[in-house]
């Protein structure tokens, strides 16, 4: 028994893909060999899955985080997009939340700001595709 990371794009149509964990992370790392052409200067909606396996069979799915992933013109990713999502990010926890004495808004703008550039909710249909990819045998 273990956990396994699924990753999974939508283009502009809604179609599903399955993307190779290992190519994903090359990806997020800027890695100059990793480029999807057919999604050049793109915002493409991807979930990641994370499974439970049995006997190497997806038996459940335990959490599914939903990003927006910004390509540049050569289909690799948009570094600089990239960066501005994970400073949002990091701005959005609220470490002065604890004093009683003053209002901080930051933390709240950047986690606007970051769930609407970065972050998306799936739908059922979308939800739907991610399951059945997930679960269907080859």
């Amino acid at each position: 028994m273990g956990i396994s990371p699924r990753v999974h794009f939508f283009d502009k149509y809604g179609k599903i893909e399955k993307i190779p964990y290992r190519k994903f992370e090359r990806l997020l790392n800027a890695d100059k060999d990793v480029f999807y052409p057919k999604y050049s200067s793109e915002r493409v909606k991807c979930s990641i899955s994370y499974v439970e396996m049995e006997n190497r069979q997806a038996i459940n799915i335990i959490h599914c985080d939903y990003l927006i992933i910004t390509f540049n013109e050569n289909g690799q990713l948009d570094t600089n997009k990239h960066a501005q999502g994970t400073a949002l990010m990091f701005q959005s926890i609220d470490l002065l939340g604890n004093l009683n004495n003053i209002t901080y808004l930051q933390p709240v703008i950047a986690q606007k700001q970051y769930r609407q550039d970065f972050i998306w909710q799936a739908n059922q249909q979308e939800i739907n595709a991610i399951v059945k990819q997930i679960f269907s045998k080859k």
